[in-house]
This record gives C-alpha cells, sequence and structure tokens, in this order.
C-alpha cells in the first residue's frame, strides 16, 4: 500500500510540474529584451485574409497608443518599445493558433510563418535570428507570446494578452 501511494505522489508532482506554457514564456503584457522589461499596453491587429490558400494577418505591441488607418499601423511617438510583425499560416478562416516559425510570409511552405517588420526598443532597433511566436485567440482578442534569439545575441522574450485595435 505505501508503494503504491509513493507512485501515485510522484505520478502526480511529475505532471503538476510537467503542466503549464510549453515555451517557458510567462505573458504578463510585458517583454524583455535582454536586461531591459517593457510593459505593453496596447496592440493592434490588420486582417488581411485569405489570399491563394494562405492567411495573413499583421500586429502591432506598444506601451503608447496604437490605432490603424487603413492597412498601416499609427503608433504614438512617445512609445519607448514597438514591435511589428506579420503572421502568416496556410488554410482559410483565420489565423490559426500555434507556433509560428520565422520565415517567408509569402510563401509559408512550414505551415506557420512570421515575418517581423520593426523591433524598437529605447534607442535600440533589433533583427531576429530566429525563435518562435505563440498565438492564440481569435480577432480582437489574442495571446501572442515571443521566444525571440536576435542579433548580438539577446532575446525577446514576453507576449501580451488582450483586446487588440482592428481594422
Amino acid at each position: 500500500m505505501k508503494q503504491l501511494l509513493l507512485s501515485i505522489s510522484i505520478l502526480s508532482i511529475l505532471i503538476i510540474t510537467s503542466c503549464g506554457s510549453d515555451d517557458g514564456v510567462t505573458v504578463n503584457n510585458q517583454i524583455t529584451i535582454g536586461d531591459q522589461t517593457f510593459d505593453i499596453a496596447n496592440g493592434g491587429f490588420i486582417d488581411f485574409g485569405e489570399t491563394e490558400g494562405i492567411t495573413e494577418g499583421a500586429f502591432a505591441l506598444s506601451d503608447a497608443s496604437v490605432s490603424i488607418s487603413g492597412s498601416s499601423f499609427s503608433i504614438s511617438t512617445s512609445s519607448d518599445v514597438r514591435i511589428i510583425f506579420s503572421l502568416a499560416s496556410l488554410g482559410s478562416g483565420g489565423l490559426s493558433s500555434g507556433d509560428y516559425s520565422e520565415g517567408d510570409v509569402l510563401s509559408p511552405d512550414a505551415g506557420k510563418v512570421f515575418f517581423i517588420q520593426l523591433i524598437e526598443a529605447g534607442e535600440n532597433t533589433y533583427t531576429v535570428s530566429g525563435g518562435t511566436i505563440k498565438l492564440s485567440g481569435s480577432s480582437p482578442n489574442f495571446t501572442v507570446s515571443f521566444n525571440l534569439s536576435l542579433d548580438g545575441g539577446e532575446k525577446l522574450t514576453g507576449g501580451f494578452k488582450g483586446e487588440f485595435a482592428t481594422n
């Protein structure tokens, strides 16, 4: 009986500790680049729809206001952080939840790809050398998390969960 209880206890601990975010990224409406952390206050989403079997959308995140005019974002000049990226996935019916890897948005051979248009934080502009963006939810309420490697050895982690301004 003691062995059974011990086995159940160990199994319970393994189950509890193995659950949770698969990518280890906490979504608390903050992003961290290197040793700097920025609060993300607003997001925007432009739905480009589906063309020839590829669904595409663009996202913007900032610590200041984000608005949409037509098919472009306007982010307040008072912002300390600005991130703009596009996601594309094969199929119709909107962007699907899951992990997106860096690739060519116009030809998402891998199924789900992202393309970073802009990462600015403070006085610095960054480029991505790898990693994933995780998406869940549907317009206008998304959860987006980052686990990206940046050129120069920095990492961008964190995310935003909430209502996005839409077009």
